[in-house]
């Protein structure tokens, strides 16, 4: 059997609608970040910079949310 890591959705503008881990690329750079979607006071957000930020304040791209992995040793 070959591990391989889960299929992701194509990148798009459209912000995440639940709470989870999804890999964002801000607009004007070529990687992506993981970050972890949180819901805060009934939004949205992500830790950034020590403070929570409004995902709908974020502009880029995003992919997920992000399955946790099954694969040994990935805890």
């Amino acid at each position: 059997m070959i591990d391989e890591d889960p299929v992701l959705p194509p990148q798009t503008t459209t912000l995440p609608t639940q709470p989870g881990t999804y890999r964002y690329r801000p607009v004007g750079l070529s990687c992506s970040l993981r970050l972890e979607v949180r819901l805060t006071d009934g939004e949205l957000t992500v830790w950034w910079a020590d403070c929570a930020i409004a995902i709908s304040k974020l502009t880029g791209y995003w992919q997920g949310p992000i399955l946790p992995s099954t694969r040994p040793g990935s805890r």
